[in-house]
């Protein structure tokens, strides 16, 4: 004895599998903020070794007024602001990638917000 077809499957049909997105741009994005990473670590460090020789000018001529008051204040923020710039863009870059999903744009504006750090130590130094 045979049973009928049924009229219907016994299960919901179910769609097909979506295939899975191929992001080659994300290794290109990782690539390129590790390269930029490691080249502002190298930087800071480079500006962070340089301040801390900085303040021997400071009894001769060619030191600036506001790098060689007695506070040393603008000496800590010449050798960690840099630091801290650093940290403020990887942040914005995280953020921007995974939050916004504009990596490019929050790249670019991630590379700015360091840019600052650098720029302070330095204006700070050179006046």
């Amino acid at each position: 004895m045979s049973f009928p077809p049924l009229a219907y499957p016994p299960y919901p049909p179910y769609p097909a599998p979506r295939p899975v997105p191929r992001r080659p741009f994300g290794v290109v994005f990782a690539l390129v903020a590790g390269l930029l990473l490691a080249v502002a670590v190298a930087v800071n460090g480079l500006l962070f070794f340089g301040m801390a020789f900085a303040g021997d000018s400071c009894g001769t001529s060619a030191g600036t007024a506001r790098f060689c008051d007695d506070s040393g204040v603008w000496i800590l923020v010449a050798m960690l602001g840099p630091w801290v710039a650093l940290g403020v863009a990887v942040v914005t870059v995280v953020l921007g990638a995974v939050q916004m999903r504009r990596p490019w744009t929050a790249l670019a504006v991630g590379v700015l917000v360091y840019a600052a750090g650098p720029a302070l130590a330095l204006f700070t130094v050179f006046g």
